[in-house]
């Protein structure tokens, strides 16, 4: 996925994650975080963690020091 400054980053409940009817309307856009697969899950704020900084990253930390 290459991020730019347009997009927008959606995330679901924690118990239930994205209604599913936005991600069969988006499935060519949605995105899954990799893990191995004993886990179960990955903490809502551990996964805007990872997706707010590879946009970020993508775009040059642009305004950040």
């Amino acid at each position: 996925m290459r991020f730019s400054d347009e997009c927008y980053i959606l995330f679901g409940k924690e118990t239930a994650g994205l209604p599913q009817w936005l991600r069969e309307k988006y499935s060519d856009r949605c995105l899954r975080i990799p893990m191995i697969s004993d886990a179960r899950s990955m903490n809502l704020g551990n996964s805007v963690a990872v997706m707010c900084y590879e946009a970020l990253r993508q775009l040059g930390f642009a305004g950040l020091k």
